[in-house]
């Protein structure tokens, strides 16, 4: 959200520049500074630094470029705004809507006057708030025989604890002394979000609730609706509790313990829930509505009773059954599980209740009865429903079960080790040994202790993996695998799960024997696989809805290929100890890929004056990965990208076009819910697809070695803000990492071999030319004929194919005209207008003047189109430049260029 400098953004890095002794003052007086511009402004703003920079004006030091490349003060002001100030609770930052101050971040400005004690104050914060958010707690105290137990609870509890006093009370969390939770307010807010046919249609920020006590509801409510969620990331968590007081002046702060809680979970969403984060809301408003209409007594009793409370959270219609589930296990997490679908817990109350549970009928008691069975037979061990082995005992699977395992990972393919050794593996790097008993609980201590330092969020998805690799895998499973462009398939056999070195890696491994002749064609494979298959999150994927279509895919007459069927193997023999044999493996050193080619060669064919252009074009690509072609209509843009790709060497896989609209989204261009028919043929589900973003970035991450390009054409007819969402951020900063909107809990990068190419009409004045902000990241060329190299193409190009040069001299007239006539530079017409076969002929030149050059000059000249013949006499010039029939015919000729277009001008 920050912007360079106009002058150090274009600044070469300055080896001899030395660090000065004034900049910790300098930068710090610029924090407060812009502090002070965001305590002026009505609205949220995303440019601080200019404002600021005006302030405190910039020496060389600031303006210098850091090893990264960008200017120094300009990153320092913005890693101070989004960490330490937004930390300490003043200031809210979003992609969406900008910069906001807080009502607590006015008063810091007001008490602390000097730069250096308002930065030592905010320091000290964000310090403490780091060290609660990564803080180990404690397990809450319970008892197993009689309350449910729940595995990396503390932190959330903590998180929801303040809001739900506040729902209680009637107060507020973030407003003290405040009155939040009312009647008046819950109704405000549902009005709001009732007033759009589609939760999906209100933005994060929701524009047009002006309630500042409704927004705080809303920021308060979406604590206990992501708070307590293990697979969404604490940034993202926070980002989406923010959202709301955004547009208000002066709003409350998020208080900085509660926001350091957030930062863990306990509870699995799932995709589905939390990718619609205003669908959420709109539910818990719902409830809360219904709620304040039943009688004060009832409620003040459901604080105590976990079964009026789950009976009043339920009984509103159209609730989402997940989002009361959820509030049910965030107030009384003593007699709730996590499983938040009604169609689980009941398949489990079924699949796993025995004749000691004397279940009643009555699903969440009843459940509750069977988890305290269970955490006894595990000496009080906390009990998942939704990790190995035990999501398997419930889960239907009577087509048999099948997993997919990532076979293309640390930019290596390991399928054909797997095929040759009939294995497959996950990577374990931080494990040494095994536990004697694989269990559940044995395995989710294993993983907590060695991978500790992970994200929760990642932290937890290792742990799925190594539970449903080593628990939920089961003899007679089918297994599949991507092999380059292939899918593969084989069958687990009944050993056990083993630690080993192999190749310097730790791996878990399996047995597993696989069809040796069967690789179909992944992009061949019907659209419910294919999606599913090649582009994934975990290393460990179960899929069990599509066994019986990968079933269908085995050969009647072939059988996979066993461990004794092999041969002689004794050059891939495996250590069988538990302990890992590790080995010094040099890694292999990968070179940045780059875009290369015959330079001159390529200018020749493109009828360019040198390669000066087109070098510019490669060192600008190469150095930042992103650039804009720009110019006017008819400058061949799309097809000198198609003619650089393909004299780079790109195969078809190596690269993609995709054209930018105005209704192109997200979920178009990254990735979204789609529709995909069951296997059964029976319907369709929704299902996470990538977009072409996402794929080829996913291509590029499997091959680091070898250059990727996407080009957009037409870039700026698109929203690019909501259309690249939060990569908006990577395009600035590769590297980087963030979470997608949709594939909750994975963490998405743009890969170093991957170059955006995006071409924009300046002519095109029905869309918006894109802001400064993206600017800052792309390089933009030119390609009008101010460039010394493209300047005259189209004379040339008459030269080479031997056309008449008088062509040129024709476009050249009428562009003079153009400017002559006060139109802007931006829409003369390009060459290619007139490097077509035989565009030569009279008839030809009449048609383009009538179909393509006379209708867009009509459209310049709005208003004085009736002119627009008189102005420019086309089919007079073409005579003029001997390009016409002879003189006898020029009333035909001109009969031809103007045809029934002089209607038009009547």
């Amino acid at each position: 959200m920050t912007s360079d400098p106009s002058d150090a953004a274009e600044a070469a890095p300055d080896t001899d520049l030395k660090p000065d002794v004034d900049w910790p003052a300098r930068y710090r007086l610029r924090l407060r500074e812009a502090m002070v511009v965001l305590a002026e402004q009505d609205e949220p703003t995303a440019d601080v630094f200019t404002p600021a920079a005006e302030r405190v004006p910039l020496t060389a030091y600031d303006a210098s470029l850091t090893k990264s490349g960008k200017g120094r003060a300009s990153i320092n002001l913005g890693w101070n705004l989004t960490t330490i100030i937004e930390h300490a609770g003043w200031l809210h930052a979003t992609s969406e809507g900008g910069y906001r101050l807080t009502r607590e971040g006015r008063a810091a400005l007001e008490r602390l006057r000097d730069p250096q004690e308002l930065y030592d104050e905010a320091n000290t914060s964000y310090s403490t708030w780091d060290e609660v958010r990564k803080a180990a707690l404690d397990e809450p105290t319970a008892d197993p025989s009689t309350d449910i137990l729940h595995t990396g609870s503390g932190h959330a509890r903590l998180a929801v604890e303040p809001v739900l006093e506040a729902w209680r009370t009637g107060g507020s969390a973030f407003v003290p002394n405040g009155a939040v939770w009312t009647e008046p307010s819950a109704r405000e807010l549902a009005a709001y979000l009732a007033s759009t046919p589609s939760t999906a249609q209100i933005t994060a920020t929701m524009p047009g609730l002006e309630s500042l006590s409704a927004r705080v509801l809303a920021s308060e409510a979406l604590v206990l609706l992501v708070g307590p969620l293990s697979d969404m990331v604490g940034s993202t968590k926070r980002s989406r509790v923010r959202n709301p007081l955004v547009p208000p002046v002066d709003p409350p702060g998020l208080p900085w313990e509660l926001s350091a809680h957030l930062e863990q979970g306990f509870v699995h969403g799932g995709q589905a829930l939390i990718a619609t984060p205003m669908a959420m809301l709109a539910s818990f408003v719902d409830i809360l509505v219904a709620w304040f209409e039943r009688p004060v007594e009832e409620r003040a009793a459901a604080w105590d009773d976990p079964w009026l409370f789950r009976d009043l959270v339920t009984s509103p219609s159209g609730v989402d059954g997940r989002v009361a589930a959820l509030l049910c296990v965030v107030v009384h997490p003593g007699s709730f599980t996590t499983i938040l679908r009604p169609a689980d817990r009941a398949a489990i109350v079924e699949a796993l209740a025995t004749d000691a549970d004397q279940v009643t009928g009555d699903v969440e008691k009843d459940l509750k009865t069977i988890t305290l069975r269970l955490q006894g037979e595990s000496g009080g061990a906390p009990v998942r429903y939704d990790q190995a082995p035990l999501v398997q005992a419930w889960s239907d699977a009577e087509g048999g079960r099948a997993w997919l395992v990532r076979g293309e990972v640390d930019q290596q393919n390991r399928v054909p080790t797997w095929m040759r050794q009939a294995i497959v593996s996950i990577t374990v790097g931080k494990l040494t040994q095994l536990p004697k008993e694989l269990t559940q609980k044995s395995l989710s201590d294993l993983v907590d202790e060695h991978y500790g330092d992970l994200q929760v969020v990642k932290r937890e998805a290792k742990k799925r993996d190594v539970l449903s690799f080593a628990l939920g895998m089961t003899d007679g499973d089918l297994v599949a695998t991507v092999d380059g462009g292939a899918l593969r398939l084989g069958v687990v056999q009944d050993e056990p799960a083993r630690l080993q070195s192999i190749g310097g890696m730790t791996l878990l491994t399996r047995a597993v024997t696989w069809y040796p002749d069967l690789a179909p064609e992944v992009k061949s494979l019907p659209a419910s696989i294919r999606t599913r298959v090649r582009f994934k999150g975990e290393d460990v994927l179960d899929l069990t809805d599509l066994a019986s279509a990968l079933a269908d895919l085995r050969p009647e007459d072939e059988e996979p290929e066993r461990p004794e069927d092999l041969g002689d193997q004794d050059d891939l023999a495996m250590p069988k100890s538990a302990e890992p044999e590790q080995t010094d493996v040099t890694p292999e050193v990968v070179e940045p890929a780059v875009l290369t080619c015959d330079e001159a060669a390529l200018a020749a064919q493109l009828h360019h004056a040198d390669a000066s252009w087109i070098s510019e074009l490669l060192i600008s690509i190469n150095e930042r990965r992103q650039v804009v072609l720009e110019g006017p209509p008819g400058t061949g843009k799309t097809f000198l990208v198609q003619a650089l790709l393909e004299a780079c060497g790109l195969t078809e896989a190596q690269s993609a076009l995709v054209q930018f609209h105005p209704t192109y989204s997200y979920e178009d261009f990254v990735e979204g819910f789609r529709p995909v028919e069951t296997t059964d043929g029976g319907g369709a589900s929704l299902t996470v697809t990538p977009g072409p973003l996402k794929r080829i970035a996913e291509e590029a991450r499997n091959a680091p070695s070898k250059p990727f390009v996407l080009v957009i054409d037409e870039i700026n007819r698109a929203n690019i803000a909501k259309v690249f969402g939060e990569l908006y951020f990577l395009l600035e900063y590769r590297g980087s990492e963030v979470e997608l909107l949709y594939s909750a809990g994975e963490r998405f990068a743009l890969p170093p071999n991957l170059f955006v190419i995006g071409t924009m009409n300046t002519a095109d004045r029905s869309i918006a030319l894109l802001d400064a902000a993206m600017r800052r990241r792309f390089v933009f060329l030119s390609m009008g004929s101010e460039e010394p190299a493209l300047s005259g193409m189209l004379r040339r190009w008459c030269l080479a194919s031997n056309r008449p040069p008088a062509l040129a001299d024709l476009r050249d007239r009428l562009n003079a005209e153009m400017e002559k006539r006060g139109l802007d530079a931006a829409l003369a017409f390009g060459p290619s207008y007139f490097m077509r076969d035989g565009v030569e002929t009279p008839a030809a030149l009449g048609r383009l003047w009538r179909r393509e050059l006379r209708p867009m000059l009509v459209e310049h000249h709005y208003g004085k189109h009736q002119q627009v013949d008189a102005w420019y006499p086309f089919p007079a010039w073409v005579r003029e430049l001997g390009l016409g029939a002879p003189t006898a015919d020029a009333e035909q000729v001109d009969d031809a260029m103007v045809g029934d277009a002089g209607a038009g001008t009547q």
